[in-house]
């Protein structure tokens, strides 16, 4: 199935005076729970749906911990998830101290499985 895109107009923000220049836009399309994912390894393998479900759920939990630990999660060749942030900035070294964190975001980084099917997507203007 193709991935979905729709067209934008955007203007060059240190342009404003040009015309909008028209890009594509990916968008999503559908979505896949937790459920629909066990519900597929069920019917590609032996174990039953709850089973994976249960299997899931507690890798999911246990990535989750790890991010939270400060730790980087390779998970095969799928993905790659560890926490980022951002932080206001002090003038001297020693004035840095953990209020200075603002934010904190989980980052992806897709393995090469994941890179290679995307090497492979089409794409279809959304209706």
């Amino acid at each position: 199935m193709p991935i979905k895109f729709n067209v934008i107009p955007k203007k060059n923000p240190q342009k404003r005076d040009e015309p909008a220049k028209y890009y594509a836009n990916i968008v999503g399309d559908g979505k896949t729970t937790l459920n629909d994912l066990a519900k597929h390894a069920g019917a590609m393998s032996t174990v039953s749906k709850a089973d994976i479900l249960a299997v899931l759920e507690s890798t999911f939990s246990k990535i989750a911990e790890d991010i939270a630990d400060g730790k980087i999660v390779y998970v095969g060749e799928y993905f790659t998830l560890q926490a980022s942030g951002s932080s206001t900035g002090e003038e001297k070294e020693k004035s840095v101290t953990a209020a200075n964190i603002k934010s904190v975001k989980a980052v992806f980084r897709p393995g090469k499985m994941i890179k290679d099917t995307l090497k492979l997507a089409t794409f279809q203007k959304k209706a």
